[in-house]
C-alpha cells in the first residue's frame, strides 16, 4: 500500500512533522519547512505594508507582535525573510544587533534548506545558485548553509 499526502490535512494523524520546526531529522516522514505555517502556530501574524527602510524585507516588531513584510516580494524572498523574522521572535530580538542577525540567518537557514532536497539537486546540477533556486532559497540563505552546515548535514 503506498500512501500519498496532497494537502496540510491529509498528514493528520501521520507521524508527519516539519522539519526545522519540529525537528532537523531528515527522515521519510519530514515535511518541508513552512514559516507561513510556523508563523500561524506560534499566533505570529504577517502583514504586509510598506516598510521604513528600504534595505529590509521584513521586520518583526514586538510592539506589534507581527512580522511586517514589503508587498511584492518575489515568493522566495518573501519566503526566507519570514523564516529569518521567526527566529527574531522565538528568541526575543529587539534592534538590530549584529549577534542576534548572524543566529537568525544561522537557525532560519538550517531550517529552510533540507539536506535530502540538495544531495536530490545535486544529482542534476553542481551549480549551487540553480540548487539554491530548486529548493526555494535566496542564495544568500544557501551561502549560510554551506558555510555553517554542509559538513554536518
Amino acid at each position: 500500500m503506498t500512501l500519498t499526502f496532497e494537502t496540510e490535512e491529509d498528514y493528520e494523524g501521520t507521524t508527519a512533522y516539519m522539519f526545522g520546526r519540529d525537528s532537523y531529522y531528515d527522515g521519510p516522514c519530514a515535511r518541508r519547512y513552512d514559516p507561513y505555517v510556523h508563523a500561524e502556530d506560534l499566533g505570529l501574524p504577517i502583514i504586509y505594508r510598506e516598510l521604513p527602510r528600504d534595505d529590509i524585507d521584513a521586520c518583526y516588531s514586538e510592539e506589534h507582535h507581527a512580522i511586517f513584510v514589503r508587498p511584492n516580494l518575489h515568493g522566495i524572498v518573501e519566503r526566507c525573510a519570514i523564516a529569518h523574522e521567526i527566529v527574531h521572535f522565538e528568541h526575543g530580538d529587539v534592534g538590530d544587533d549584529r549577534k542576534q542577525e548572524d543566529r537568525a540567518d544561522r537557525i532560519s537557514a538550517r531550517r529552510l534548506v533540507r539536506p535530502r532536497d540538495v544531495y536530490d539537486s545535486l544529482e542534476f546540477t553542481n551549480d549551487m545558485e540553480r540548487v539554491a533556486l530548486e529548493i526555494e532559497v535566496t542564495e544568500k540563505v544557501m551561502a549560510i548553509f554551506i558555510r555553517e552546515f554542509a559538513n554536518r548535514a
